[in-house]
């Protein structure tokens, strides 16, 4: 028997639902471009700036992010702050001197980086960390593949600013993307995701896996400029997610490759965090990574050829070849997700900075953000990079944004559908619903309780959290804690969640 207590229920897998009963389309729903709100365009900044991590600490929003410009051979670790998650600032910190002058937002170049030990410096990842049991001075913590010495790193502050070294999480993995931790409240433990790889299975199409450079310069055809498939596969990889947990932050367990539904696709990054209003559900915003093989007559048509062919003339054909997007991924447990192979984020309108390798790339965070309608019910922001590697030297931070729990909906059009669950209790005196309807769409819903059963009167509108009337005013309460059967008749609306509550 599920018991959901008062859980949020959200419909991106069957857990609760009665599949064979259940007509309703699942359909999958993507952010709303709202606009530029951080140009990257510092002179210590650049066009391949990245694994940025966005969250809220000690009354401010806080942003961490890697400071890059394509040719350059340094790249930076940078820090910005905002009242609102909008509109940024740039603290002078006077840590790092850059072009004569300490009047900057860095918090640590690779100088210091190197008297941690690092060879080179590729990613990183910071998080506050809300486990009542953390010491006052590792509050915030950092991550970041330990270059030239195969492993995770951790490093810790006590304000944010200025880190240390703190101690190796692993080194079970390839860790080249951007790995997170987190503590997650409902689990009472730590999750940290990272990079691994894999053989790909002998069905995987050829732009879903990957060559390593030297291989891929050995299968080069440069007259045709295409990658020849070598004949037995063998040479062939396949990024992945890779999990391991902690209840100390000192003690990890073995790691293990997370599962997923659908094809077998290349994530490059997991982007994964507890859902704010489901705190037992994770959300992953992923990169997911394709690479065709080949120039083919579409690379001609498509946006940006001049500045893609530069990128290729290195030698390196997947500077112009690979292109990348943004992908779902949702989770019970934190091991088994249900991954969604059609787009979350598509690239943006084809322009010289769009269908390029880095399109896609979410920060890992929800913002709970004002809905630019007046009255309006709030909404999560979400913060995606434009313009990476972009030929006008920068590239930005832009805003998109998603209704609470508005990732999947249980869909009906113009001809009424039926949602059915299983079996469960509940403990609640009222049930709330997440809703999308037109003038004319709604919902009604049954609970059948045993040989009772309630109708609701018809419910819509567009709200988060609109409260279900039933025509017996206390149903809800009568059948708290009994085994129940809810039954939801829906027409040309969207059901994106359930609740039962006090």
């Amino acid at each position: 028997m599920i018991n959901i207590g008062n859980s949020r229920e959200l419909f991106f897998d069957d857990y609760l639902l009665d599949t064979e009963k259940t007509t309703a389309e699942r359909r999958l729903h993507r952010p709303i471009r709202k606009g530029e709100i951080f140009k990257l365009d510092m002179p210590w900044e650049g066009n391949v700036c990245g694994y940025f991590s966005v969250f809220i600490a000690e009354g401010k929003y806080r942003m961490y992010y890697r400071a890059s410009q394509s040719g350059r051979r340094e790249s930076y670790i940078c820090y910005a702050e905002s009242d609102d998650g909008i509109s940024w600032v740039r603290p002078s910190l006077g840590i790092v001197e850059f072009g004569g002058s300490k009047d900057n937002n860095i918090i640590m170049n690779f100088e210091m980086l190197f008297e941690m030990g690092f060879k080179t410096f590729d990613n990183l990842s910071v998080f506050y960390d809300e486990n009542p049991a953390c010491p006052a001075d590792e509050k915030y913590k950092m991550l970041c593949m330990y270059c030239g010495n195969g492993a995770l790193l951790s490093l810790t502050s006590s304000d944010g600013i200025r880190f240390r070294k703190d101690q190796i999480i692993t080194r079970d993995g390839e860790f080249d993307s951007q790995n997170l931790a987190f503590w997650s409240k409902y689990y009472k433990k730590y999750f940290c995701y990272y990079r691994g790889e894999h053989e790909p299975e002998e069905n995987v199409r050829i732009m879903d896996k990957s060559y390593t450079d030297k291989v891929a310069h050995e299968l080069l055809d440069p007259e045709k400029m295409l990658l020849r498939e070598p004949g037995n596969g063998d040479f062939a990889f396949m990024r992945d997610i890779r999990v391991i947990e902690s209840t100390d932050y000192k003690n990890w367990s073995n790691q293990r490759l997370i599962n997923y539904t659908g094809e077998d696709l290349q994530p490059y990054t997991s982007g994964i965090l507890p859902y704010p209003r489901a705190e037992n559900i994770f959300v992953g915003l992923s990169m997911r990574y394709v690479e065709r093989k080949g120039w083919t007559p579409n690379y001609d048509e498509l946006c940006g050829r001049e500045e893609r062919l530069a990128r290729m003339s290195g030698g390196s054909l997947r500077e112009g070849l690979a292109i990348t997007d943004g992908m779902l991924l949702m989770s019970r447990d934190g091991y088994n997700f249900t991954k969604f192979d059609e787009a979350f984020l598509c690239p943006p309108p084809e322009n010289s900075d769009a269908f390029v390798y880095g399109d896609g790339f979410f920060t890992p965070a929800l913002i709970e953000t004002p809905s630019d309608i007046s009255g309006a019910e709030n909404e999560y922001m979400l913060h995606v990079v434009e313009g990476y590697r972009s030929s006008r030297g920068y590239c930005s931070i832009v805003k998109y944004t998603l209704r609470f729990d508005g990732f999947v909906s249980l869909h009906a059009g113009g001809t009424a559908k039926n949602v059915v669950t299983k079996e469960f209790t509940y403990d609640g005196d009222n049930l709330y619903c997440n809703i999308e309807s037109s003038a004319r769409g709604s919902v009604y819903f049954t609970l059948k309780c045993g040989d009772e059963e309630y109708t609701s009167y018809e419910t819509f509108g567009n709200s988060v959290d609109k409260r279900v009337h039933f025509t017996c005013e206390d149903a809800v309460k009568r059948c708290k804690g009994k085994p129940v059967v809810l039954e939801a008749k829906i027409y040309d609306c969207d059901l994106y969640s359930i609740k039962f509550d006090k």
